[in-house]
């Protein structure tokens, strides 16, 4: 063990000087090999009763690999922070090239290449991860499914991606940023992915799973009736699970490290209430979507996923304000004043 955390720290020093280290090790440590392997090592640890000598020094490294660090806010920031800002400037996102490579999941959920780089294979793979993961956890957690036209769009080139985001009518002011900082963007049914954002397969099933659940919701009429914490909690709730379906370990990892960081901003007194996060969406110095995703563990932690899908069924004819009280026991209003991480 003590040779293992001597070359985990040598790992640590040579990464903190090296960008070629950096980037190669991002991609090794997100790989499908190293993270049964760490899965295996943890579970082999945790039955030692090493877990916290595990989780700190593990963490530590994940911390690093991942950019998650509560020392850097600029970092911790989720990918997706941009996402609704993009989604305020478009109507639509423009339509796709009738030849471009593509995958027919069902009769109403279609994959496109965006650009030449975008394989059958990758087109394949989305697919698969589509079926397997994100449909089956949406719908036993939210009880709903895309259930019309449906497009995903993927990128393996920051420069069409790019271009795209320029035709879809973003500044050119902006568009470097929101290339090098997306995970996904999803407006109305439809959803761009850029693949070069993304590492491994565990981070791909989750971004289509959590897009594919903000699709959900607007196909049922009720995206822009929810509260911006409750919608984005409740697509990371399903983009983790599916993230975790894959590598566990690497999801349980980066939840502690969100969770630890986000309890120190609020021993500081940084948190926004619920109700505010909308604002803090862009400026706040942490990860706001986050906050939301564990108030919305705690609603189905203490009432189920039954209540949290007898609320959302119950917006589309009663409105979120009623909807909440009668399934969750309390105001939206006092909820969101009185939850504390």
């Amino acid at each position: 063990m003590k040779k293992i955390i001597a070359l985990l720290l040598l790992y640590l020093i040579a990464y903190t000087y090296s960008p070629q280290v950096q980037t190669g090790m991002k991609t090794l440590f997100q790989s499908e090999p190293v993270q049964q392997t760490v899965t295996k090592v943890e579970n082999y640890i945790a039955t030692q009763g090493w877990d916290q000598v595990w989780q700190n020094t593990l963490g530590t490294i994940l911390q690093v690999v991942s950019g998650i660090s509560s020392d850097n806010p600029t970092l911790e920031k989720s990918m997706r922070l941009l996402e609704k800002h993009l989604q305020i400037q478009l109507n639509s996102l423009p339509s796709v090239n009738p030849s471009s490579l593509k995958e027919q999941v069902s009769p109403k959920l279609t994959l496109y290449a965006g650009d030449t780089g975008v394989t059958v294979d990758t087109l394949k793979s989305a697919s698969s991860l589509i079926t397997t993961y994100s449909l089956p956890i949406i719908q036993n957690s939210i009880n709903l499914n895309p259930n019309r036209l449906t497009e995903i769009v993927f990128y393996s080139n920051p420069q069409m991606y790019g271009d795209a985001l320029l035709r879809a009518g973003i500044s050119t002011q902006e568009i470097s940023a929101i290339v090098s900082q997306t995970g996904g963007i999803t407006v109305n049914s439809s959803i761009w992915i850029p693949l070069f954002n993304l590492q491994g397969k565990a981070d791909l099933a989750n971004v289509l799973t959590h897009e594919l659940t903000h699709v959900a919701f607007n196909q049922a009429g009720i995206g822009a009736q929810l509260p911006l914490w409750f919608n984005e909690g409740t697509c990371w709730h399903n983009g983790l699970a599916a993230q975790q379906k894959i590598s566990p370990a690497q999801t349980k990892l980066e939840i502690k490290a969100l969770t630890t960081s986000l309890k120190k901003t609020a021993q500081s007194g940084g948190l926004l209430p619920l109700s505010k996060i909308d604002q803090g969406l862009l400026s706040a110095p942490y990860n706001v979507e986050f906050q939301g995703y564990l108030a919305t563990e705690h609603l189905i932690s203490q009432h189920g996923l039954d209540h949290l899908q007898a609320f959302l069924n119950q917006v589309q004819l009663y409105g979120v304000q009623q909807s909440f009280l009668q399934n969750f026991g309390q105001t939206l209003s006092d909820f969101e004043n009185g939850f504390k991480i």
